[in-house]
């Protein structure tokens, strides 16, 4: 299945509602499965870099196929692999929490990215939300 522009817009929505309920204002970033860009936006207040990042967190997580959380402490250790690996081509990759990867039928179909809640825990909350899988806590 494909990502659509309307199940992009409805992430967003459900960031974004996260967000607020947390007293955030952030932008969300939603790329398909490639990395390509179907739906950003910014609320109001938000810092003007952060629709960069939230689509670089999200370009990272589509293209590992795995939440930033997880990349973040996998790379954690690997700092020059990190790097490198960020700055090949034309993607800009973040690895740092605030991206999930975007699942319909059991396959990834994109990736949602969130940038501008401090610290970026609430980054990765917000994300899990937009993409329909709020995160429970650890250890549940």
């Amino acid at each position: 299945m494909a990502l659509t522009l309307k199940k992009a817009h409805e992430c967003i929505e459900r960031g974004f509602a996260k967000a607020e309920a947390l007293g955030f204002q952030v932008a969300i970033a939603v790329v398909d499965d490639a990395g390509h860009l179907v739906a950003c936006d910014r609320m109001d207040g938000a810092l003007w870099v952060t629709p960069e990042i939230a689509r670089a967190k999200a370009n990272a997580a589509a293209a590992f196929r795995a939440p930033t959380l997880e990349l973040e402490e996998r790379f954690a250790k690997r700092q020059l692999f990190a790097d490198n690996v960020a700055t090949l081509g034309a993607w800009q990759l973040v690895f740092g929490k605030g991206a999930v990867p975007l699942v319909e039928d059991g396959q990834i179909v994109g990736a949602v990215g969130v940038s501008g809640a401090v610290p970026a825990d609430h980054d990765h909350t917000i994300a899990d939300e937009a993409a329909g899988h709020p995160v429970l806590p650890r250890g549940h």
